[in-house]
């Protein structure tokens, strides 16, 4: 089964959220420095928690204006190999 990673370029920075190899899926910030936000169930949970603006990560979760994407489905998504 392939693994996927996927992306949202925010104003602040580009989200990322990967499956990890124990199965839970990371979220996590950066352009060229990656900081980790959080681990989740699915990759629809930490969508989700960017959407919600409940990701712990306060420049996001504090911002007035959400620009994220109300589902999975407006993320981009990249095959790994």
């Amino acid at each position: 089964m392939p693994k996927y990673t996927y992306s949202f370029k925010s104003a602040v920075g580009t989200f990322w959220i990967r499956q990890e190899r124990d199965k839970s899926w990371s979220l996590s910030i950066g352009d060229d420095i990656i900081e980790e936000i959080g681990y989740y169930d699915s990759s629809f949970d930490a969508a989700d928690s960017v959407h919600m603006r409940s990701t712990g990560w306060e420049e996001w979760d504090d911002r007035a204006r959400n620009d994220a994407p109300a589902s999975l489905d407006g993320w981009t998504k990249k095959a790994l190999r």
